[in-house]
């Protein structure tokens, strides 16, 4: 009998199930790669992570599960402001590339996944290190040149940047109906970034197309819409900058009919209705700065309501249209919102300038200069033109004002604004000599305006961001001012303490202005005092405008006030005005309360602030004291000059400028918010 032939083709049972149990592995590990490019679509980055974790746990070398894990990590990092999860994408990236260097070598995505994670972690010699690698595997990416330009904008070479840039945008498809998505996100990104290094070189027409350029684009998805408002802005102040105000205007409106109501466009949009013709287009500006207002209003879970911005631009509206008294109201809320703001001060005291309540205005001006010690300052020069204006209404205070315009003078020369710096010096010059009975006192000069550059940074910001930027300003200066009482010797403490406080005695200016304008009046916002209690109590308040004096009857007021037993509110909450009785008299203004007048504490959390905190005013510290001129000259601030160590106060820097690259995500969806590099501050 002939022997059966076996089947050699035929696979054993156990093969069989290895390969089933092959295939299936594969398939599972696909569906979790899937599963995490699903969740990272809709936005879900926990779900993500853990799709791809599972999907790398099983296969270590799948490229996919890899980046799309290093993506999520770093998306989630950027969330949470953190970099514990790009630092472990790092470690799993180098790792898996000696463990597999033949499958994940090759890869050019791998490197500049590798470049993305130390872009982000600050690490920018490596990140650049390994995107000119993965430029060598695939030197035709346009999205791999962008990155290797936005390296060196980390690094600092711009021009390298730039050139990498423009050979990026070389590489896209000439016409844009052949752009992919990709492409698109691409494009977008370069000619951002192309005209922020513009913009940082002073070439703003070259950054007001650059920028249109990227407008030109479709719009990105609607999760990105605050990208797109971003860019939408920067345009609108690219072309206030170039003096197109009439551009910038059209467009905040064509950035209204793109993106919908946007807070961050209406605030820019009624800035530059201001700008342009405030006596014009004030009644406009308060409609939409009131829209703002109401969105606030309406998002409660948000903390955009202690935004000091829009209350500051409508009390400036109020005050164009000749409302004393809303402009008060709306200049209080945001004193409210950030107390620290020398804006807020500068523009409070040329309210009081024009109502003619010196003592308030001089208060006003003097709190503005110790809340910026900084003598190439706008705003320094600013408080100090303001001070000129005070002092040269006064009786007997012409060599007061005479230094005032001094050190605006020094001031606008350090900026470099030679004209003006001339102009206070011949001033200065002049009144030195109408005191000396020389010549004749020249004109009152106006009330000087608020620089309008001091805004533009802060209009450009997103609310959240002027948010932060004013609390750590204030935090800064909380730190110093607590340095400084460390620093004050026991003995002079106890000195200050056993200093008794004057009575029944006028300051000149107050005796002065009694006699020119009868209709300031002063409260003393004092409780009684024990010989035990410290004259740090004492504190100076102003009073309302003379409009809002006379719409109020006598001895009412808009807020409640406590009683005689109960102590005052603890110094981390924001003190509400206190009165128990108002001085049949004048109340007296003593040079010790002024001296040591406590700081200005922190403004309460939501939770704490009064429903009607609209209506409190906001406590001004007392002006400093006036001396009579002698054999040398008073000093406006304090009674000490700008450079004096014990008034020395944190120089506050600029607010952080709008960085295009800032909002631009990466191809693939993953949003690239890095720093604002050196360049662009």
């Amino acid at each position: 009998m002939p022997k059966r032939s076996n089947n050699s083709t035929q696979s054993s049972p156990s093969n069989k199930k290895t390969h089933i149990l092959n295939q299936y592995e594969s398939n599972l590990i696909e569906t979790w790669v899937q599963c995490g490019e699903c969740a990272t679509t809709i936005g879900s980055i926990v779900t993500a992570i853990k799709s791809f974790e599972n999907a790398v746990n099983r296969d270590p070398s799948n490229i996919t599960a890899l980046i799309g894990l290093s993506s999520s990590l770093r998306l989630n990092d950027i969330n949470l402001n953190e970099t514990i999860g790009s630092q472990s994408s790092i470690e799993r990236l180098n790792k898996s590339l000696i463990e597999f260097p033949q499958q994940l070598s090759k890869s050019h995505l791998i490197f500049k996944e590798l470049s993305e994670c130390y872009l982000l972690i600050g690490l920018n010699g490596q990140a650049h290190q390994s995107i000119q690698m993965a430029i060598q595997l695939q030197p035709q990416d346009p999205s791999l040149w962008l990155l290797s330009a936005q390296t060196l904008i980390r690094i600092g070479a711009k021009n390298h940047a730039a050139n990498s840039l423009t050979h990026c945008l070389s590489l896209l498809p000439e016409s844009k109906k052949n752009f992919n998505t990709q492409d698109i996100e691409t494009a977008r990104a370069a000619h951002a970034e192309l005209a922020a290094i513009a913009a940082a070189d002073g070439n703003i027409n070259i950054s007001i197309k650059e920028l249109s350029a990227t407008l030109s684009l479709k719009a990105p998805p609607l999760a990105r819409v605050e990208e797109h408002i971003a860019l939408w802005c920067a345009l609108s102040t690219a072309k206030e900058r170039a003096n197109d105000i009439e551009g910038a205007i059209q467009a905040c409106e064509d950035a209204e009919l793109a993106v919908g109501k946007s807070d961050r466009i209406i605030m820019t949009h009624a800035y530059l209705l201001l700008l342009m013709d405030p006596l014009k287009n004030s009644n406009y500006a308060i409609k939409l700065l009131e829209k703002i207002i109401d969105l606030f209003d309406e998002n409660i879970n948000n903390n955009n309501n202690q935004d000091f911005l829009p209350w500051y631009l409508l009390g400036r509206a109020y005050s164009f249209i000749d409302q004393p008294r809303l402009a008060y109201n709306s200049y209080q809320v945001a004193l409210r919102c950030a107390p620290n703001s020398p804006i807020t001060w500068l523009a409070v005291g040329k309210l009081y300038l024009e109502l003619k309540q010196l003592p308030d205005a001089l208060a006003a001006y003097s709190q503005a200069l110790r809340l910026q010690m900084d003598d190439g300052s706008p705003g320094v020069a600013t408080a100090w033109d303001g001070l000129s204006c005070v002092y040269e209404r006064c009786e007997d205070h012409l060599l007061d004002a005479s230094d005032a315009c001094q050190r605006a003078s020094s001031c606008f020369k350090v900026i470099g604004d030679i004209k003006n710096s001339n102009f206070f010096e011949n001033r200065s010059n002049v009144l030195i000599k109408a005191s000396k009975n020389e010549s004749l006192k020249p004109p009152l000069k106006n009330p000087p305006d608020v620089p309008s550059f001091l805004l533009r940074d802060l209009v450009a910001l997103a609310p959240s961001e002027r948010i932060n930027y004013t609390q750590s300003q204030q935090k800064q200066q909380q730190q110093v001012q607590q340095l400084q009482q460390q620093q004050i010797p026991p003995q002079q403490i106890q000195q200050q303490h056993s200093q008794p406080i004057p009575s029944e005695q006028q300051t000149p200016l107050q005796q002065n202005t009694s006699r020119n304008s009868p209709q300031i009046s002063m409260i003393n916002n004092s409780h009684h005092q024990t010989p035990q209690q410290p004259p740090q109590q004492a504190q100076f308040q102003p009073q309302p405008p003379p409009q809002i004096q006379a719409l109020q009857p006598p001895q009412q007021y808009n807020y409640p006030p406590f009683a005689k037993s109960n102590p005052p509110p603890p110094p981390p909450q924001l003190p509400t005005p206190q009165f128990q009785q108002q001085a049949q008299s004048q109340p007296q203004w003593s040079p010790q309360q002024s001296q040591q007048q406590p700081p200005l504490p922190p403004p309460p959390p939501p939770h704490q602030q009064p429903q009607q905190f609209y209506y409190h005013p906001v406590p001004i510290p007392a002006p400093p004291p006036l001396q009579q001129h002698q054999n040398s000259p008073p000093q406006p601030s304090n009674g000490s000059s700008l450079n004096s160590s014990s008034n020395s106060m944190a120089v506050p820097t600029g607010p952080p400028q709008y960085s295009y690259g800032q909002y631009i995500p990466t191809p693939g969806g993953v949003q690239n918010n890095y720093s604002s590099p050196t360049w662009r501050r």
